[in-house]
């Protein structure tokens, strides 16, 4: 029996529900071609072939290159492909098989991609110096410039249901690339943000931006690692994947550093 696997609307194709079932078995085929050539291609040994990651901007400015370091220094014939970007960006590049892996902030998956969590992220304000040892009110916040990063980032949405829910109603915003572009206008006075305590561990011990005290504000999220759905992860994948659930399930709730974001790192060793 026939059934239909797509609709034509006005603005372009949909697909029915056979079609969106249709096409999560298609994912899993290309992914299973993409990773078995990359498993081939590393002899199912871990200390050979390519890891493909991406990540959002907190986990993969501030969680993840200490752990890709230590990845490194014991498979150092593993080439590294690193990216970071949004959230929604680093979930395009699993679905397209460009990354195996990716490690996200509090973004919900489709069917085909599989989800585990790895550790809890509180999201705090932070300003300027200038507003500390102050309990500010609704209103006082919905005055200043709210910083933000740009769209796609899952932190943005999340502090946007987080704002209502507070009763903030924000009159400016200021949109910016990369969480260190964030942090830095907030420390010069431009306004305030709400970021992942991961990411301020220096400037708060600084004294360069200072937690604000607003009533009603509690905003908290998972860290997960997601892949394509049923699909077996090269061994070099496989290792990583075990190095990361033990670092940062065993990790306290202490913020690293790091710089940059969304940036693409190709990493290979050179044939001695």
């Amino acid at each position: 029996m026939r059934k239909p696997l797509f609709v034509r609307r006005r603005r372009g194709v949909e697909l029915t529900p056979a079609g969106e079932l249709l096409a999560e078995y298609v994912l899993r085929a290309e992914a299973l071609l993409v990773y078995g050539r990359r498993a081939l291609e590393s002899g199912g040994d871990a200390q050979l072939g390519t890891l493909s990651l991406a990540a959002s901007g907190i986990p993969g400015t501030y969680l993840l290159p200490s752990v890709l370091a230590r990845f490194h220094a014991s498979h150092p014939a593993v080439e590294i492909e690193f990216e970071v970007s949004t959230s929604g960006g680093a979930l395009e590049l699993v679905r397209r098989h460009q990354s195996e892996l990716a490690v996200v902030g509090g973004l919900p998956v489709p069917h085909e991609i599989e989800s585990e969590p790895l550790l809890d992220d509180e999201i705090v304000l932070v300003g300027p110096p200038a507003l500390s040892d102050r309990r500010l009110k609704p209103k006082e916040i919905g005055e200043l410039t709210w910083i933000y990063r740009e769209e796609g980032s899952a932190t943005r949405a999340a502090v946007e249901a987080a704002r209502w829910q507070a009763g903030v109603t924000v009159r400016q915003m200021l949109e910016l690339p990369s969480w260190e572009a964030v942090k830095l206008a907030v420390e010069g006075g431009a306004g305030i943000a709400a970021i992942s305590r991961f990411a301020l561990d220096l400037e708060v011990k600084a004294g360069k931006l200072v937690i604000l005290d607003v009533p009603r504000w509690r905003l908290s999220r998972v860290i997960s690692v997601i892949r394509a759905r049923d699909v077996p992860l090269t061994p070099p994948a496989e290792r990583f994947l075990e190095l990361l659930r033990a670092e940062l399930r065993a990790r306290p709730r202490q913020p690293g550093a790091g710089g940059g974001a969304k940036r693409s790192v190709r990493r290979r060793r050179r044939p001695s």
